[in-house]
């Protein structure tokens, strides 16, 4: 396995010393490919007929304070012919990742690497992990629920779980419910781990097109083809408010406090209690594969989509806080980390860019660009608690980065007395 180190530079900028990642490693032709951002190119650097590294556990969470450590640290791969992984979940502790490719639910261990089992895809399109680590639960294009033996992925029950389905889905991955949109305009939210529909509620006139669950799984927020969003209390079946807008996208603060809307050519802030509008970021015409997403603290928004540069915005005062350049594009991932101190993003056939948060409102915004070794990154995220970053790359493959553990020291001998 080549490793690979990322250390901290100091730069001086007049009077001010930051601190930034940079990334240092033997340069790959396939690194330095420059295929159109967004545009998938296949390449034969990381296939699953390459050897995979030798694994090597991780040792801690990943922080700012040690990410001049991180290391590729394995890979996960599935049998067979090689597939795009277009779906996964992490298991409530991050000790195990599944996943979703074209033919197979597969399931790993992100302690030692092993693939752990492999079946049939069953047409799943979205997956999600139970909250006690027991059960995983997919969702197919007919609004099917499809329940799986964790350990042994085998299939334990079939729910019909929205028969309106349409595609939309959130799931409260602490409680397990999960909430199924209909082109009828109802939602019906499931307890799944106890095969139980808990309400049915007509929450839009019109087809459902967006659902999101606030942090602590007491509020659901819907959109629709009606053009209105609205917050419901949602096991009381109850409307809390309603904000007449058309959005694209919805996002709860993490507090629960906001609610974020993506509209045509602005994000909206709204107060998610009574509805009052609260400011307006003026972030342009949307586009195709926007991101809209709150930093963990709710100090900051990231918005962006095909254009090249991601934008950070003050919630509080709608105020534009910097530009990530190069972040952006038609396909790309962006995830805070546990603990909010970083930010990764990937762009496929860009760069997968670590972003140093606490340099977010300065002019030299502290950056580090991971040596991955391909241009084909398709999704980047942080595991539950923080020990992985998880990049799953176009091709099949899934690298995993992370600090690797310290090795275990060899015991020194006993001395034994001599006769």
């Amino acid at each position: 396995m080549q490793k690979v180190i990322i250390r901290l530079c100091v730069v001086v900028l007049g009077s001010t010393i930051f601190l930034l990642l940079a990334a240092c490693a033997p340069t790959t032709p396939e690194a330095t490919a420059t295929a159109p951002v967004g545009t998938f190119v296949p390449q034969q650097r990381d296939l699953p007929t390459l050897p995979a590294p030798a694994w090597v556990p991780a040792g801690e969470n990943i922080t700012l304070k040690n990410v001049s450590r991180i290391a590729y640290i394995g890979r996960l791969d599935a049998q067979g012919s090689a597939s795009t992984v277009f779906a996964y979940a992490f298991s409530p502790d991050g000790s195990r990742l599944v996943g979703l490719n074209n033919e197979q639910l597969i399931g790993w261990s992100l302690v030692t690497g092993d693939l752990l089992f492999n079946t049939s895809r069953s047409d799943a399109a979205q997956i999600y992990y139970g909250a006690d680590k027991t059960e995983i639960y997919t969702v197919d294009g007919v609004g099917k629920i499809r329940v799986y033996d964790a350990e042994s992925g085998q299939i334990q029950q079939t729910l019909e779980g929205q028969p309106a389905f349409n595609g939309s889905a959130a799931y409260d991955a602490n409680d397990g419910w999960l909430a199924l949109g209909g082109q009828n305009g109802e939602v019906k939210v499931w307890d799944v781990e106890a095969r139980q529909s808990l309400v049915t509620i007509k929450a839009q006139t019109q087809t459902i097109t967006g659902l999101a669950f606030s942090s602590d799984g007491t509020r659901l927020a819907t959109t629709g083809n009606d053009q209105t969003v609205n917050i419901w209390d949602w096991q009381a079946k109850k409307l809390i408010t309603q904000i007449k807008v058309a959005a694209y996208k919805i996002a709860f603060a993490p507090d629960g406090s906001q609610l974020a809307v993506g509209e045509d050519r602005q994000i909206s802030l709204w107060n998610a209690q009574d509805g009052k509008p609260i400011i307006t970021l003026n972030t342009g015409p949307r586009t195709l594969g926007d991101t809209l997403l709150y930093s963990p603290d709710g100090q900051y928004i990231v918005n962006g989509g095909s254009i090249q540069t991601l934008t950070v915005w003050d919630s509080k005062t709608g105020n534009l806080v910097n530009t990530l350049p190069g972040a952006g594009g038609d396909v790309n991932a962006v995830a805070f980390s546990r603990g909010g101190d970083l930010l990764v993003t990937s762009v496929l056939a860009g760069d997968v860019n670590l972003w140093d948060v606490s340099t977010m409102r300065d002019a030299a915004l502290g950056r580090a660009t991971l040596p991955v070794g391909t241009r084909q990154i398709l999704y980047s995220d942080w595991s539950p608690e923080g020990f992985i970053l998880l990049l799953v790359d176009a091709t099949g493959p899934i690298q995993i980065w992370g600090i690797p553990a310290a090795p275990t020291p060899t015991p020194e001998p006993s001395a034994v007395p001599a006769n």
